[in-house]
């Protein structure tokens, strides 16, 4: 089940972003964006608009019809968007091809190295 104050609640806090601060940035009191988050009220399309903006999401994202880690394009140049889905599919086609080449073992402990050094950068 779709629960849009939890995916709110979870994008605001990536963002390093508090409920006032998003409240402030849509023109809204902090008790109304507690109230999206606790699915008590429901934003307006245009809040719903600016929401996406301002978490750089994508409207389907926000109402559930695109899948969580999915990547807005929202604000780039055609160019800057052809660009990134030409990289997204070389590292598909390069992960695809590791993943054949290694062992379900190996392949988890490759994830955990780069995590890792991930963490660390």
């Amino acid at each position: 089940m779709y629960d849009f104050g939890f995916v709110l609640k979870q994008e605001r806090k990536k963002r390093g972003l508090t409920q006032k601060q998003l409240g402030d940035k849509l023109n809204v009191s902090e008790a109304t964006i507690c109230k999206y988050e606790n699915n008590t009220a429901t934003p307006p399309f245009e809040t719903m608009r600016s929401l996406a903006a301002i978490l750089n999401v994508s409207l389907d994202f926000l109402y559930g019809n695109e899948p969580v880690g999915s990547l807005s394009l929202y604000g780039l140049s055609d160019e800057q968007a052809e660009i990134l889905r030409n990289l997204a599919a070389i590292f598909r086609d390069q992960n695809s091809s590791i993943r054949k080449k290694m062992t379900g073992e190996k392949y988890n402990i490759l994830g955990r190295i780069t995590a890792n050094l991930l963490e660390k950068s």
